[in-house]
């Protein structure tokens, strides 16, 4: 076999335990490279530096740096799929619960990595193949509560495709505030000063009222003890 060039890609480099060990380096510094400079900006020779490995070492492992950010890119967004790990120490039939594990786990990316959310955000705009991954992975995490829809509610008689509609409207509550607060770095928002678990909460709340038509038990709050008040039916709404 001839030797691999600068340009070309030869996959049998990643076949040995250095190789990959190589490689997950790599994708490792890309990871916060795309958090300090985002996509657009970032560079071959900023993730070599940042690795810590010559710069023609890149092309051994990685096409150019549109795989390699779609590849570190498709590795971050991952867990979320993975509702057993997601799910693993809440309590069989707490539904509370079971939003916020999967709500704090966006959260917490959200917070932990502002300026990756944002890359995935801009690459799902721009590359159609990565859009229609991650899109894919979104529907198949949301199709769980959509067949458990007509047995939690059989008094319900959803309409076909009715109960996809409203788990995908559930699932958007939130999407705005996450980037104004996290990416967008929204001084208003700020001002509130929220921890991941307040911001968690809300959005679990939120959520949790939306598809039962009740406040969550209030053992489980902090921050949104006191929404319970708006469920309120009986009262008389002035404006």
């Amino acid at each position: 076999m001839s030797q691999s060039t600068a340009t070309e890609f030869d996959t049998s480099q990643t076949r040995s335990a250095r190789g990959a060990a190589a490689r997950a380096n790599i994708k490792r510094a890309a990871l916060n490279v795309l958090e300090q400079v985002g996509y657009h900006k970032m560079r071959i020779a900023d993730v070599t530096r940042e690795a810590g490995v010559a710069q023609g070492l890149f092309y051994h492992y990685f096409k150019d740096l549109k795989t390699l950010t779609i590849e570190v890119l498709t590795d971050f967004a991952n867990p979320a799929t993975d509702v057993e790990t997601i799910e693993k120490d809440v309590p069989r039939g707490d539904w509370y619960a079971r939003i916020y594990a999967h709500n704090h786990l966006v959260v917490s990316s959200y917070a932990n990595r502002p300026g990756v959310m944002r890359c995935l955000l801009q690459m799902a705009d721009e590359d159609a193949e990565f859009s229609d991954l991650l899109r894919t992975a979104y529907r198949e995490q949301l199709m769980w509560l959509v067949k458990l829809m007509p047995r939690m509610f059989p008094g319900v008689r959803f309409k076909r495709g009715q109960a996809l509609m409203v788990v995908y409207s559930l699932a958007g509550i939130g999407e705005g505030l996450l980037r104004e607060y996290f990416v967008n770095n929204s001084a208003t928002l700020h001002n509130s000063k929220l921890q991941v678990d307040d911001i968690t909460e809300l959005l679990t709340t939120m959520f949790y009222r939306a598809l039962f038509l009740e406040h969550p038990p209030a053992k489980a709050l902090k921050y949104t003890r006191n929404l319970a008040a708006m469920a309120g039916h009986d009262e008389k709404r002035e404006l």
